[in-house]
């Protein structure tokens, strides 16, 4: 069962649009003689490009000049689609006029249609990218999920925490605020973090400020006196982390 779906993962769907149908099954021999396991779908009408390209995992779509179907045409329907499928133009000969015409109409490589060892490296270039392309997209989906979870975790936390940035305020939670006696981050948003230090603790903070931002590490805690919104001075014990905020 594992090894059918890896086979499956590993095969390349590719839609050809070709008036062919001779020339699209030599493309479809040539890769499969390159030893890559490839499942065909050749559309007769943009209808069924359409229904080919939202119904199906294509990995790639290889157009042959056509008169019934025109590169154009069928790059329009895959944007229209919003699936990220890359159109290889499949050419004859290789030259400054069908290199222009082809990136003109969207495609992203020009492989040479008769010379199997173009053909195939073009071919698997492009596939490679695009499974990169594939990778990163879900990387960025659980990246923004931790985060997700990260931020509800700290709103929820019961330990006062913050994100200072060159000194400033631009995230307090409502432990944070509350140890303060703000209402909300508005009140505290952009506001210096030394304007919460005691007055006995303001220069010798100050100095510790000055060193991590010239990049020296921050202690793994720090005690000091710190000022409520009311003016009640309170002891407290700071602990840093270094962290990326966006």
């Amino acid at each position: 069962m594992m090894q059918a779906a890896k086979d499956a993962a590993n095969t390349m769907r590719v839609m050809i649009v070709d008036d062919s149908i001779e020339d699209a099954e030599a493309v479809v021999s040539t890769v499969r003689n390159g030893g890559v396991a490839v499942r065909p779908f050749r559309p007769q009408s943009n209808e069924e490009i359409t229904q080919i390209i939202t119904s199906q995992p294509i990995d790639l779509a290889l157009v042959s000049k056509s008169q019934q179907f025109p590169q154009t045409v069928v790059e329009k329907l895959i944007d229209a689609s919003g699936k990220d499928i890359p159109l290889i133009a499949l050419v004859g000969t290789i030259n400054d006029s069908a290199m222009m015409e082809a990136m003109a109409g969207g495609a992203r490589a020009v492989a040479l249609k008769w010379q199997p060892e173009h053909l195939l490296s073009v071919l698997q270039a492009e596939r490679a990218e695009l499974e990169n392309r594939r990778r990163l997209r879900r990387l960025e989906i659980m990246l923004r999920e931790t985060e997700r979870r990260c931020d509800a975790l700290i709103s929820s936390s019961r330990d006062p925490i913050a994100y200072i940035h060159d000194g400033m305020h631009v995230r307090a939670n409502e432990a944070y605020l509350t140890m303060f006696g703000f209402e909300s981050f508005e009140d505290v948003e952009g506001m210096p973090l030394l304007d919460m230090v005691a007055p006995q603790d303001m220069e010798s903070f100050k100095q510790l400020l000055k060193a991590m931002a010239k990049g020296e590490p921050a202690p793994p805690e720090y005690r000091l006196h710190l000022r409520q919104q009311d003016g009640t001075i309170f002891p407290a014990k700071l602990e840093f982390a270094s962290a990326s905020y966006e």
